[in-house]
Formats: C-alpha cells, sequence, structure tokens
C-alpha cells in the first residue's frame, strides 16, 4: 500500500483548543495511549496539555519525561516526539510539552480499507424497527469513514441510522466504541434456508475520542499490511 508522508511544520496543522491528542510513553512496557485535551500553544515555545489521566487518576509525570504525541484529523494521521518542559498543578493540572522541530503527516484516505473480522451489537435508531436486545453483527471490512457489516438478522433499511457498539485494540489497548452510522446499501443473499443480510455503513461521530480511536485502528491495520 502506498503511503503519503511528508515532514511538516507544527504550525500547518489545523488544530483546535479542546482537541483530543494521545500521548505514548515509550519507555513504559505498555503501548497504552492516553488521551489528554490541548489548552494552547506558542510557535517554537511550548505545547499546553491537560495533566494525562488513567482511571480518572492523575499519572505522574517528570520533567525532561519523552511522550510520542498522536494527533488525527480528518484523513491525516500526525506523529512527533515531545518532552515535558514544566508540569503544573495550580490553577488546574496541565503540563508544557516541548515544541516539535517536525512533524510527521501520514494520510489515511476514506476509501483505505482494512479486512476485519470484528464481532460489534448494533441497535436501530429508529424505535418503530428497534428490537429490545442489540443485533450481532460481524464488521468485513473498515475504514474511517465507514464499514461493511454482515448479519444473520436484518437491522434496517437505505437511510437509516443505527448505533453500533464495538472493541477496537489500538496499540495494544482495548477501546470501547460507540459509533453512530447511516445505513447506505442493504442487500440481503439467500443460502439454503436461511438469509444473510450486507450492509454498507457511513459512520457519524458524537464523540471526537470515539474517532481518533478509529483513525488509530485503521492507521495500525494499514500500517501492518
Amino acid at each position: 500500500m502506498a503511503e503519503i508522508k511528508m515532514s511538516i511544520n507544527f504550525s500547518e496543522i489545523k488544530v483546535n483548543i479542546g482537541d483530543s491528542i494521545q500521548l505514548q510513553d515509550p519507555s513504559s512496557n505498555s503501548d497504552e495511549r492516553i488521551f489528554v485535551k490541548l489548552i494552547g500553544y506558542r510557535d517554537g515555545k511550548s505545547i499546553i496539555v491537560t495533566m494525562p489521566r488513567l482511571n480518572g487518576e492523575l499519572i505522574r509525570v517528570v520533567n525532561g519525561q519523552l511522550f510520542i504525541v498522536r494527533l488525527f484529523s480528518v484523513q491525516t494521521v500526525y506523529a512527533f516526539n515531545v518532552t515535558v518542559l514544566e508540569s503544573k498543578a495550580s490553577p488546574y493540572p496541565y503540563i508544557h510539552l516541548s515544541y516539535p522541530k517536525k512533524v510527521e503527516s501520514v494520510v489515511v484516505r476514506n476509501a483505505q480499507r482494512v479486512n476485519v473480522g470484528l464481532i460489534v451489537s448494533v441497535q436501530n435508531g429508529d424505535p418503530d424497527k428497534n428490537s429490545e436486545d442489540s443485533v450481532s453483527a460481524k464488521l468485513t471490512d473498515i475504514s474511517t469513514g465507514g464499514a461493511k457489516l454482515s448479519t444473520n438478522e436484518p437491522i434496517g433499511d437505505v437511510g437509516d441510522d443505527i448505533s453500533m457498539s464495538a472493541k477496537l485494540a489500538v496499540g495494544g489497548v482495548e477501546q470501547y466504541l460507540q459509533i453512530l452510522a447511516t445505513i447506505r446499501r442493504a442487500e440481503t443473499e439467500k443460502n439454503d434456508d436461511k438469509n444473510t443480510y450486507s450492509y454498507g455503513l457511513e459512520f457519524r461521530f458524537v464523540e471526537e475520542k470515539d474517532r481518533l480511536v478509529l483513525h488509530g485502528f485503521v492507521y495500525e491495520q494499514l500500517s501492518k499490511g
């Protein structure tokens, strides 16, 4: 697979205050990635983010500690190394990270799909079509913009909105997602006495964290290919 990679300056990234950022400590034995929020930055000086937390508890950081930072913007993954310049507890916990000299940019196109075999649970957003129990289904391929879903039970019609619960492993850590999607294609295939239903989905994200996790998952799978 051909990837579009380039080296850019941090100022070229269109980031907004409050955007979610992934931090990974390369010195730890874990591939766990922690989400923090961007508070602000000053060109050439520092990037200010909220203090990282794990299970609701603040994580201790020290000056000089190295982190790998990842940002996801629409179809692009940005990655760069930083060190902790200073941490503050007042008036609220936050840290200054070193300003990166260069940022690696990798384009992940919506059309780039990866084959998967993920078991998910699905519910239709229409109360008249929604059963009390979620329908078990299988994602056969996925991209940052949508997925192909296969199930033994009908879940809806073209244009219906559905809710999908999924568990994805990103950086070796399992992440639980609740994704809203719209059915854009629906097909029925009859095999013997059983029907198999296939759906093409377009994702609609409410939570920024869910979008970031999905981007991270797809990028990891594409990198493995």
